[in-house]
């Protein structure tokens, strides 16, 4: 579980991405960084010192220094990151800190999923990945006891899927489950 201040610190996009990428596309330097997320060294720089501040990544010096002696390399400390799910569990400044949270992922899966049409746009996504790819939206009638019990039913077989090694034909599937109480404004 983490601190008010840390998940205050990773509510930006662009440290999402930087880390995700460093989940996911394994330790890099703030340049490599940069241009996996087609930003500049400085930005990644500053936001890599602010992560590495609250715990998120740790300097990587097994992979070394370059020839010059000048490359640092970053990796994350942790496989995903938590909060609780009532902002109330945080403490004051929690409910705060989970809508930036939300507001942060929603843009960065917004990303994911814009780019993703774009390369599927440019044929870059066979016609099978872009069948498999898609978008569901569903409503349901449930208590809170068997909402809980759906989403942990769901991050159980999420699992079964894990990262693992890069085998062929296998891809980085970004998932995203939401599931939130709904009422119409009145």
């Amino acid at each position: 579980m983490m601190e008010v201040e840390a998940l205050r610190a990773l509510a930006h996009p662009l440290r999402m991405r930087i880390l995700g990428s460093l989940r996911i596309d394994g330790p890099a330097t703030s340049a490599m960084l940069a241009r996996r997320l087609a930003t500049d060294s400085g930005q990644t720089s500053h936001h890599l010192r602010l992560l590495n501040r609250y715990g998120f990544v740790q300097d990587a010096p097994e992979l070394g220094k370059g020839a010059r002696g000048r490359e640092r390399w970053w990796k994350a400390v942790h496989d995903t990151t938590t909060w609780p799910d009532n902002p109330d569990d945080l403490g004051p400044g929690g409910a705060d800190v989970v809508l930036a949270l939300d507001r942060a992922a929603r843009r960065v899966w917004d990303e994911v999923i814009e780019s993703y049409r774009a390369q599927a746009a440019r044929g870059e996504w066979s016609a099978e990945w872009q069948t498999a790819a898609g978008f569901g939206d569903y409503a349901i009638r449930a208590t809170p006891e068997r909402l809980t019990a759906l989403r942990a039913e769901l991050r159980r077989v999420i699992n079964e899927y894990d990262l693992g090694e890069q085998t062929g034909g296998t891809e980085t599937v970004a998932v995203v489950v939401q599931a939130y109480p709904y009422r119409p404004a009145r």
